[in-house]
This record gives structure tokens, sequence and C-alpha cells, in this order.
């Protein structure tokens, strides 16, 4: 099993940087042309040149002058398919921004029109490749999903039950997970937060901070904390925060445990403070993070979800967020960067997101990092989603050698260097 790292969406190029490909392919196929006609324009004056005949082989220079014209065509030829290539590449990213923002933000969905309609416009074939751009990914990005036999049994129970075969129910509950699993930029949850009662259990120094992303899950808190908050102090005096936060603890509701099925409930379904919220902001609180911190998020199922609402909510100068195994995305700015980590058969990470939006989503560094049948060998693919996979895919990820991994890492480690303490404590909530 390998794993893939994209730059997330259904997208995972620029089409500027394409067209500037394209653009350079065009100019190199313009000189190839213009040495072509130097060469006939040579072969002319050779022919017609008697004294030069007996010492230049001037059918070998035609030849040359053929072959260079004809690789002169086909990189034009190159560059143009690039460049529409790119035109489709946007075109697919636009539709699916623009189908994100529909509902709730139907305003700032309606100004992308404009271009969409001018890309579809340029070239006859533009609509249908962008489409099936977008419809590869959506298939890829949810492989697997559901395969194993009790999976496949429970399908059965449900399409027997409610006298409904799944193919009917499937679209509506991809729109339903589409919808309730993405958090839009500037998201905050509504209600009254819940209350819970948290204290720090453990306080300690921290030597090293983390400079891969497995150290990054590997920091998410067990036993009885479900939060721990790095507070690090800077060369300047300044201090960052980093937030590791657990998934769920009982899959029961209504009792002490705030990490419980009634929080994912409130949370993903609601989009309500649930209580693990209230007590990942609470911990914060007590940790020194004040609004306007700057506080980065590492969260791994319900814990990914909650770091997705932090982030959105703008309380906090997040620049940062790791998700892992997260039954929500959220669509950040283009100043922060989105690490998420999902297996396409977790019934978590990507069946409560729909495989995540199509759009890209935050910054140029943000990635999306995959393994296809994470859940191999199980009985249910509810495997793919347990810790132990996805620390697998991590240090995969770690060990692959790709460029935004090692670009990631970099900035870790220059963050180190500017780090002169981490004091780490972990809080246990509790429902009073």
């Amino acid at each position: 099993m390998s794993v893939e790292i994209t730059g997330g969406g259904a997208i995972a190029v620029d089409p500027d940087e394409m067209r500037a490909v394209a653009d350079r392919m065009a100019a190199t196929a313009a000189r190839l042309s213009a040495a072509a006609d130097d060469l006939r324009r040579a072969h002319h004056t050779l022919s017609s040149t008697w004294s030069a005949g007996g010492r230049v082989d001037a059918g070998g220079l035609w030849a040359t002058a053929q072959h260079t014209a004809e690789d002169a065509d086909e990189l034009a030829g190159d560059a143009r398919g690039t460049a529409i290539m790119a035109d489709a590449f946007e075109l697919a990213d636009l539709r699916s921004e623009q189908q994100l923002l529909a509902v709730e933000r139907p305003v700032e969905a309606g100004l992308l029109q404009g271009r969409i309609d001018e890309l579809v416009d340029s070239y006859p074939e533009l609509d249908a490749m962008a489409t099936q751009l977008t419809a590869g990914w959506e298939r890829s990005s949810v492989e697997g999903l559901m395969d194993a036999p009790v999976d496949r049994a429970m399908g059965f129970l449900l399409d027997t039950s409610l006298g409904v075969p799944m193919w009917l129910l499937a679209p509506l509950l991809q729109r339903i997970t589409a919808r309730a699993g993405t958090l839009l930029n500037g998201t905050r949850l509504s209600g009254t937060a819940p209350p819970v009662a948290v204290r720090p259990v453990s306080t300690t120094a921290v030597d090293r901070v983390a400079t891969t992303l497995s150290q990054l899950i590997q920091r998410v808190p067990g036993g009885a904390a479900q939060v721990a908050v790095e507070k690090r102090t800077h060369a300047d005096g300044t201090s960052s925060f980093v937030a590791y936060i657990d998934g769920t603890r009982t899959v029961t509701s209504g009792g002490e445990e705030p990490w419980d099925a009634g929080s994912n409930w409130d949370l993903y379904i609601d989009r309500e403070q649930s209580a693990a919220y209230a007590a990942t902001m609470e911990s914060l609180r007590q940790a020194g993070a004040e609004p306007g911190s700057r506080v980065d998020l590492v969260g791994y199922s319900q814990g990914g979800a909650i770091a997705a609402a932090v982030a959105t909510s703008g309380v906090y100068a997040t620049s940062r967020v790791m998700t892992v195994g997260s039954p929500t995305v959220p669509v950040l700015s283009a100043d922060q960067t989105l690490i998420r980590v999902v297996h396409p058969d977790d019934p978590v990470g990507a069946g409560l997101t729909s495989g995540a939006p199509a759009a890209s989503i935050g910054s140029p560094d943000s990635m999306t990092i995959s393994r296809d049948d994470a859940s191999s060998g199980e009985v249910s693919t509810f495997g793919a989603h347990f810790r132990d996979a996805y620390d697998e895919t991590l240090a995969l990820a770690d060990e692959s050698g790709d460029v935004r991994v090692e670009r990631m890492r970099e900035t870790l480690r220059s963050e180190a260097d500017d780090i002169v303490s981490v004091e780490r404590t972990e809080f246990q909530a509790t429902r009073p």
C-alpha cells in the first residue's frame, strides 16, 4: 500500500503554473521553427553554390530542417494542449468553489459565473473535460468505502428495512454529507457553550517541538486528558500555541464524557457549540491563549472536527491545521495551511465529508495525504479510521520524500529554531 500526497481537491496543480509552462513550451517551439527556417535558407544557399556542393551534405541539412520543423509543430501542439488543460483545471476548480458557496454564500458564488462563462466559451470541449476531471476525483476520493463484508451486509439490511435501494439513497446522502462535512471560512458555531468542567492534569516542559508529521499526531493526548496545549515562547519573547485534540471517547451520549456521540451530533449536524468544542476553547483559555493569539491545531477524528471549527471561527490567528480522519473539512483562506490526512475507505474521514470539497483549500503549501485500502484484511472498512492505520500512513508520508512534505518539515524545523521553551499542559474535561 502506497501513500498519495496531493495539493488537495480535484485539481492538484496550479492552472497559472501550467499556463506558464505552456508559454515556455510555445516560446521554445517558436525558436525551433525559426531554426528550421534558418536551416532551409542555409540549404537553399548551399544548393545554389556549386563550390559548396562537395563539402556539405545538403541532403542531411534539409532533413535536419524538416525534423526541426516537425519538432516545433509537435511542441507547439503540446503547448496549446497544456494551455487548454490549465483552463479545464481552472473551470473545474471554479465550479467546485461555486457549488461550495452556493447554499450559504450565494452572492459570492454568483461572482464566479463571469469567469466560468468566459472559460466555457473559449473552447468547445472544455466543459466536458472539467466535468470528467471532477467526476474522476470524486470516485477516487471514496474508493473502497463500504466494500468490506460487514459494510455490505449493513447496506443490504438498510435496503431491506427501508424498502429503498441504496443506489437511490446514495445521491441524497452524498449531498447531505458534502454540506455537513464542510466548514466555510468565517463559520462560527451557534448556540451557547454547554456547561463543562476543565482541569489541567499535567504540566511539563517539552525539550523538542514536533518537526515531522508523525510527531504532530503523536502529541495528541490519550488517557484521561482529551486536549493538550503547548505554549511556545519564541526568541523575541512572544508566545504561540498548538492545541492537540483527541477523538470520540464513547459512542453513548449525555454522560460525564464530553467527547461522545452527542458532541459529534451537535457539531456535525446542528453546527452548534458542543461540550467537547467548549472544553477545547476553555483549555486554550487556561493555557494563556487570548483572542487573536496564534493557535495552530492538530486533531484526530472528532478532534479534527473541533480543530476545523476553531480554525474557521476566526477567534485565533491560525496558520496551520492538521486533521486526521476528520468528519469535517475546513475551507481555509490563502494564508492558512491545511494538512488533511484521510483514507478513501474511512467511513468517517471520507464518508462523512463525501470525499471533501473538490475545490482548492488553503495556502499553496496545503496537502492531502491518503492511502488506498487502509482497511485491507478487516471485516469492516471502519478499520481504516483507527489511529494505528493513520499512524502508518503518516510514517509513510514522512519517508516519501514528497516535495510538499519536505517543505512542511523544513517549516517545522525553522519554527523550532526560533522557540526557546515549550510548556505542555494536558486537560481533562467532564460534564458537571
